[in-house]
């Protein structure tokens, strides 16, 4: 590491850190969209298993649909009025371990951005309690996966 920029590297964390502080609801269409997707495709798997995993997934479609509506409330108390999200596209036909993979990534994604948040004074204990959820679900789809019989 010969050419290590130690104050290009320092912007480049300031801007990091700046972003996970900025305004909380920036980005809440975006994210309110993303929930939506996640209660879709959970909704989808849980028809598709049996047992206790369809209720695992049943149970994580209502709690990504209450996200979905917190997330709502905050942007409309900002005065936006209602967000215009675009409905999710149907869910494929892949194989359920596959939809799993995909919606593991997305938790991720969603913990790293309510973690982010956690301490806004206005809507961080929000955000932590839906941060704590996620990290639920990571846990969830990780024991779902390793139920699952081998894909043929």
């Amino acid at each position: 590491m010969e050419n290590y920029d130690k104050a290009k590297a320092a912007r480049v964390w300031q801007r990091v850190q700046g972003a996970a502080t900025a305004n909380p609801t920036q980005g809440l269409p975006g994210m309110i969209a993303e929930e939506w997707g996640d209660a879709s495709v959970y909704l989808a798997l849980s028809r598709r298993v049996q047992g206790p995993a369809a209720n695992i997934l049943r149970q994580m479609s209502q709690d990504e649909q209450t996200h979905m509506a917190c997330l709502k409330g905050m942007y409309t108390l900002q005065g936006q009025g209602r967000p215009d999200i675009p409905t999710p596209p149907a869910v494929d036909n892949a194989p359920v371990g596959l939809l799993l993979r995909r919606c593991y990534g997305r938790e991720m994604r969603c913990l790293a951005q309510y973690e982010a948040r956690a301490s806004d004074p206005e809507y961080g204990q929000v955000f932590a309690r839906m941060a704590n959820q996620e990290r639920e679900h990571c846990r969830q789809i990780l024991e779902l996966l390793g139920r699952l019989p081998p894909e043929k």
